[in-house]
């Protein structure tokens, strides 16, 4: 007899593309979920996965079901909702965040978490927003926080808020706290490197506007940039959150420059469909209203 807990097994080891990660995620044995995947291939009388490959790959018949059984769980969390049934949330979530939210944003949602979920493991990975929707499009994390939307049918994008960025210097580089268009081309502008949302839309910014900018360094790590830029070694554009304590000290000044510094959105992309019960959690507390950025 087909079950939605064959169903589940299915759709997460066809997700992951992985039974090991499917089981961590169903906080159950790896050969439990085999045993589930075994009942419902034999339920169907065909084989769903082809087991020969380093991961498990979907036979044409399992590329068929995944489709309903996708359908089937999203009906499932449905009626948990109306009936108000749905249980606590546990096992384990990876998501990724660029080096932005998990300065800012990230230490508030583990706390929420840890209060409002505790039986919810987080995974989080921290990488430039390319990297981070390569592990997306792979399976290998379930949620990604970043500047960028993935495009098709297979994601969801939603907006979380948009982060105030300035230009930023050692007091002694830019004294009067101003640069004009010649400044600007004539100081070195420190940048992360390839793969990063923020230095993308804040490329297509300058050229949209004319400015050139003198690049100098690319660096994928945030804080080696701002010691950098402590040094008087350049400038950077840089988060107002992140850096408000050395804003405040003094250490780094905001500088205005011949134009508004574009403001970043920032997004909650998630595959399309129904995601698991710590996913969700996940997604609810990223979603609480926060102070604006």
């Amino acid at each position: 007899m087909l079950t939605l807990k064959q169903i589940e097994a299915f759709f997460w080891a066809a997700r992951l593309s992985s039974f090991s990660r499917a089981a961590g995620k169903l906080c159950m044995t790896q050969s439990a979920l085999s045993k589930r995947i075994s009942e419902l291939e034999e339920e169907l009388k065909t084989p769903l996965f082809d087991r020969s490959a380093y991961r498990p790959v979907l036979t044409e018949a399992g590329r068929a079901v995944l489709e309903t059984a996708e359908r089937m769980l999203a009906l499932r969390e449905q009626m948990y909702t109306r009936t108000g049934a749905d249980a606590a949330p546990a096992g384990l979530v990876s998501f990724g965040v660029t080096e932005v939210v998990a300065g800012t944003w990230l230490p508030a949602w583990v706390a929420a978490m840890r209060s409002d979920y505790p039986d919810v493991t987080l995974e989080p990975y921290v990488d430039v927003s390319a990297a981070l929707a390569a592990r997306l499009r792979a399976g290998d994390i379930e949620m990604a926080v970043m500047p960028l939307q993935l495009p098709g049918p297979e994601f969801t994008s939603m907006q979380l808020a948009e982060v105030t960025f300035s230009m930023m210097a050692a007091p002694e580089v830019v004294p009067s706290g101003v640069l004009s268009r010649d400044a600007l081309a004539r100081l070195p502008v420190l940048a992360q490197s390839g793969g990063s949302g923020l230095t993308e839309v804040f490329d297509s910014w300058a050229r949209v506007n004319g400015l050139n900018l003198q690049r100098v360094l690319a660096s994928n790590s945030l804080v080696a940039i701002s010691e950098l830029v402590l040094a008087g070694l350049g400038i950077a554009l840089l988060p107002m959150d992140y850096y408000r304590a050395h804003l405040d000290s003094g250490r780094l000044r905001a500088v205005t420059g011949p134009l508004p510094w574009p403001r970043l959105p920032y997004y909650l992309v998630t595959r399309t469909g129904p995601g698991s019960g710590p996913l969700r959690a996940l997604q609810q507390v990223a979603l609480r209203p926060r102070t604006e950025t």
